[in-house]
């Protein structure tokens, strides 16, 4: 590709000739009798030919590109990068106006969504019609959760319409299950998708390309998506994850703008398309950035790089992949004959860094590579700590967007924060707030955009293009700080990850700051991962005749494990942090009303393999789990109690 940008170069002073030719020799010479249409004519080439000479003197300065790089793809690349940049800078103005009139916005965006959907059932049982501000709405709509909305969809899955929408669906997302246990089917309509393109993804594209320069050159992307295994209703509507909706022609045509080709999304099992996108990304040395759904891929990706980095060199270097991997031939051969030839150079390079080590591998193996955009929020800060100490070592994390399949809610302006503050998205749903002492009522008092307090913590409440009414979807948020009236906010933790099991309410993100102190103080170990349960859960306990609850947990380690045991001491460490933590455990921990913390030690690899076992076990795909850490399900307690060292 660098051969190509020197005739990219070259190219400019063709272009140049051709500009000036235009302008020189027909429109301006008066000396020649040319019509005014033929002037015309001239003048549009002369013009066309102009930028096509500035457009290839600046793609030809962005060195390094991308060495996979086609003439198609390296031309969609940089015209669809600066068009989705001027329309960032005309949609961010918009949007800081915007929070300059909370009030106003979100008034308007609640209109729409009663007038669009006041025809339907569930618009004219609760009287969308006749609704005019927003307290008519709050009052004649009781606050919602999903067991409301559970019969109408069931009848949206068979194909009725007018239920909760006007017509059938375009989508059904699929939320991950890892808070509730179970997955839950949701409308996505055509105008929230195409309100999600329109208005979002110009923000989220010209964010990156604003925050991180190496966004402008013309290199691909290592983009770690999985292809879910897509089901269909009765009627014929396609359900899946949101962040993996069916792909289209157009989504193959920007697919190329990534290290992996098209053909690698036609591999629907995790670890053979995560070897494949691993290997497509070696091949590239110029790959500045890794795309993928949260933090906790990063590290399986590197946990798989360290592990089969000799089948990568081998593979690069003959110019095959790897006969032992379970995909389909057809599938193999298009991506043998098409993009892989041996490489020897290549493999070499790679072959020497992956000897020396693995600490900071990514920049090593890629030496341009800058950033990675994924989940880092909550509790996935334990995946980034590991990997800036280890395989990401001097790379940037950036967690571009705070949503769910529910609603967007906020985008992250800035990058070098952490933890993580979102700026609200106040044009995409109508929002509500519940002071987070109240989120235990059933119908508390809520509060609206413009009336929350900076500093206080909230359970957000949700009106959306979905056919989502005052809707609770359990996240609990902190108000920060405040760009204009628009509300900032700080991820805390999801209702549906408390411990409770006497009225403590003891959130994850102070479990994991209670569980990361330990194990700090642990001698020759480091913390790899952790989740927990409530011993309510656990239904024959024979450990102990007291009928007292108490919390279960359960710690992966890395580190000399041969050598580890803890003294009871350390093992209450967790315990005596959490009571320093929280004053309501300490109080029932003192009283007697909760018990002493069970600590298990779990074997090597256990939560790879819990993250395999709820792929395989409910409707998450591999693109949207979340490990979650208060366990919900009797299987996922059965599963961890197995593995206990």
């Amino acid at each position: 590709m660098v051969v190509s940008l020197r005739k990219v170069f070259l190219s400019s002073f063709v272009f140049a000739f051709l500009a000036y030719y235009q302008f020189h020799y027909n429109v301006f010479n008066w000396q020649v009798e040319l019509g005014v249409l033929s002037r015309i004519w001239s003048a549009i080439w002369g013009l066309l030919f102009a930028i096509m000479t500035l457009g290839a003197l600046d793609m030809s300065r962005l060195y390094p590109a991308s060495e996979s790089h086609t003439l198609f793809s390296v031309l969609l690349q940089y015209v669809t990068y600066r068009v989705f940049f001027f329309w960032y800078l005309v949609k961010e103005r918009a949007w800081m106006r915007q929070c300059r009139s909370v009030r106003v916005v979100q008034d308007t965006i609640l209109h729409k969504i009663l007038t669009t959907r006041a025809a339907t059932e569930w618009g004219r049982k609760h009287e969308f019609s006749a609704i005019r501000t927003r307290a008519d709405y709050i009052k004649q709509q009781p606050l919602t959760t999903y067991s409301d909305y559970k019969d109408y969809i069931a009848r949206v899955m068979k194909g009725e319409e007018g239920v909760l929408l006007t017509t059938s669906p375009s989508f059904m997302g699929v939320t991950s299950s890892t808070s509730g246990g179970e997955s839950k089917a949701l409308p996505i309509s055509e105008d929230g998708m195409k309100m999600l393109f329109f208005e979002l993804a110009p923000l989220y594209m010209g964010l990156a390309y604003q925050k991180f320069s190496e966004t402008r050159l013309l290199t691909k992307t290592l983009r770690i998506v999985f292809k879910p295994r897509y089901r269909y209703t009765e009627s014929g509507i396609t359900m899946g994850p949101v962040s993996a909706m069916p792909g289209s022609a157009i989504t193959d045509m920007f697919q190329v703008l990534a290290t992996s080709p098209v053909a690698v999304m036609d591999v629907y099992d995790e670890p053979e398309a995560l070897y494949l996108h691993l290997l497509f990304g070696l091949k590239d040395r110029n790959c500045v950035r890794m795309e993928t759904t949260f933090a906790s891929m990063v590290l399986t990706a590197g946990h798989c790089l360290e592990e089969k980095w000799e089948q990568f060199v081998e593979d690069i270097r003959l110019g095959q992949i790897d006969a032992k991997l379970k995909i389909d031939e057809g599938v193999r051969w298009k991506l043998i004959k098409n993009h892989m030839k041996p490489d020897p150079e290549r493999a070499s390079e790679l072959e020497k860094e992956f000897r020396k080590g693995f600490d900071g591998i990514f920049k090593r193996i890629w030496p341009h590579f800058s950033y990675i955009v994924c989940g880092t929020s909550g509790t996935f800060a334990l995946y980034v700590d590991k990997l800036l100490e280890g395989y990401a070592r001097g790379c940037h994390f950036y967690s571009l967007a705070y949503g769910a399949t529910e609603t967007m809610v906020g985008l992250n302006l800035d990058p070098t924060r952490r933890p993580e503050w979102y700026t609200m998205i106040i044009n995409y749903s109508f929002f509500e707030f519940i002071p987070v002492e109240n989120s235990a009522e059933e119908q508390p008092i809520t509060l609206c955009m413009e009336e929350v307090k900076l500093g206080e913590e909230y359970e957000l409440v949700a009106t959306t293009m979905n056919a989502l009414y005052r809707f609770r979807f359990g996240d609990v948020v902190k108000v920060v700080d405040f760009v204009g009236q628009a509300p900032v906010l700080e991820l805390k933790y999801r209702i549906g990850q408390l411990l409770n099991v006497h009225g403590e309410k003891t959130s994850e993100c102070v479990f994991f700051k209670a569980v990361s102190k330990a194990v700090d103080e642990w001698p020759a170990v480091r913390l790899k991962d952790y989740c927990c349960a409530e011993s309510v859960l656990k239904s024959d306990d024979k450990e102990s005749e007291s009928t007292v609850p108490y919390y279960i947990v359960f710690i992966e380690l890395e580190g000399d494990l041969s050598s580890l045991k803890l003294t009871d001491k350390q093992a209450e460490l967790i315990d005596v942090y959490l009571r320093a933590e929280t004053y309501p455990y300490e109080s029932f921990r003192r009283k007697g009303a909760i018990g002493p913390i069970r600590l298990h030690i779990v074997k090597p690899n256990t939560f790879e393999e819990f993250r395999n076992y709820i792929i395989n076990n409910s409707g998450a795909s591999a693109n949207q789990l979340k490990i979650p850490r208060a366990l919900r399900r009797m299987d996922y307690l059965d599963f961890m109690l197995g593995k206990i060292l």
